[in-house]
Order: structure tokens, then sequence, then C-alpha cells
């Protein structure tokens, strides 16, 4: 068996900023990796019995505290499931706490059962901060117990804010308008480009008779390419820049024409 050469617990430094390594090994080399880390937090951890873990693959001890872990080195996110049977062990073991640690992610179920029972989720992003925790001097308070409460906490508090935002109705998804008005490569459109869609829309809009074009319908079809013009702030703006340069004019203050 491999014992992951490329992991050192004494300098866990080096993968502090790139869990990827994870990725490439056996679910037997993530648990070796994780009683490690565990000893460095002042655990002492057991092994349980391989073919009947109740969903517990470590117990960790400390003093009265007695924690039930289950670590899943997994390809694809975590559902219900790694919770369910966590659950399990915290009566199997008499356990005060049961954490679920994965290289990846929890979906949506699994966050929901975790939220309303006794379960820790560290994914892969709180499991840096785990290494970080472990990574301190020796002298400096390295709390297991008060770190899996405040992950529990914010998965609590994310859920308050989610309501909270649906009642006042701001829980419409965030775009990136950043991106929004690059291709593929993370370049700027052309100003020609966006100049030459403009007129496009103007013919669309007008057909062949020569007539301004109200600026709410103008701006309702500039908003079907998000990612030339951007929002429709950004729409407008784009619009003032092209009568400055001649390109289009307003006879009127809500109608624009091609010059």
């Amino acid at each position: 068996m491999k014992l992951i050469p490329t992991i050192q617990i004494e300098n866990m430094g080096e993968i502090s900023s790139d869990l990827g390594i994870f990725d490439n090994t056996s679910g037997r080399e993530f648990e070796i990796f994780m009683i490690r880390l565990f000893e460095k937090l002042g655990y002492s951890a057991t092994v349980t019995n391989r073919s009947k873990d109740y969903g517990c693959d470590v117990m960790l001890q400390r003093g009265d505290s007695r924690i039930a872990v289950q670590s899943k080195r997994s390809e694809s996110e975590l559902n219900f499931t790694s919770v369910q049977r966590a659950l399990n062990s915290l009566t199997k073991y008499n356990a005060q706490l049961a954490i679920v640690v994965t290289n990846n992610k929890f979906i949506f179920s699994a966050k929901q059962l975790a939220k309303i029972k006794n379960v820790t989720l560290i994914d892969r992003k709180k499991l840096l901060d785990l290494i970080e925790l472990a990574n301190l001097p020796s002298n400096s308070k390295k709390d297991l117990i008060e770190f899996s409460d405040n992950i529990h906490k914010t998965l609590l508090k994310q859920g308050i804010d989610k309501q909270s935002f649906k009642f006042l109705g701001l829980d419409v998804p965030k775009v990136d308008h950043s991106l929004l008005t690059k291709d593929a490569y993370g370049r700027p459109y052309p100003l020609n480009n966006k100049k030459e869609k403009l007129i496009d829309i103007f013919k669309e809009i007008r057909g062949d008779d020569e007539v301004s074009i109200q600026k709410d319908t103008l701006l309702d079809l500039m908003e079907t390419y998000p990612l030339m013009f951007g929002t429709r702030s950004e729409s407008e703006i784009f619009l003032f820049n092209m009568v400055k340069e001649f390109m289009i004019f307003k006879p009127k203050s809500d109608f624009y024409n091609l010059v």
C-alpha cells in the first residue's frame, strides 16, 4: 500500500493551497492522512471495524470528548446518506459529535440533514481550514470541537440568511457582470463588433423604414445579448458613448436613431 509520500504531516503548508493530491489517492490513504491530522490536534484515534463501521471510520478521544469521524475520499459530491450513516455512529459509539470529512463537497440534501442534526460537514474548503488549525504551533489552542461548532453555526446562519433574502425578494442569483462583455478567452469584445451588432439590432427593430427606435425597445433587445453589451445600465452607457461618437443620435429623449 502506498502511504502518500508527497503528503507530509510535519509540513502541511505544502498542501494548504492545493488539495488536488487527495483526488488521486485511495480512500484508505485519505483515512490515514486524516488520522495523522487529528492526532496533531491532540486526539487519540482508533480505526473502527471496517466491515461494520456504522458510518464511522475513526473514533477520536481526548479527555471526555469522543468524536465519530467518517472520512470519504470521493470523486463526486456527497449526499444525505453520508450524514445519515454518521448519525447512526453517534448512538452506536456514544459519541458527542459526528463529523463527515471529504475531499469533495456536499449537496443540498446533506447540508439540510446536517443542519438539523449534530453532524459537522467538513468539505474541501473547510478541510484547508482544518489543516491550518492543526498546523498551528503546539502552544496555540487547537480546539476541534469549537472549530466544528463554528462550521455548524455558519450552516445555520446561511439557512437563516437565505430565508430572509427570500422573504425580502432578494434571492435572485447574482451574476458576475465582469465576465459578460468578454469572449471565451477572457478578452473584451472589440468595439467595432459591438457597433456592428448595434446596427443589426436597429435594422431588426425598424426594418426598412427610416424611423426612430424607442429607448426601452432598443434596450430590451440589447439585453438579449449580455455577452456583448453587459447589463441594461451598461448598455445605456454604451449607447451614450455611441451618441458622442455620432454613431447614433436621439431626436427625442426616449428615442434613438442611426446617423
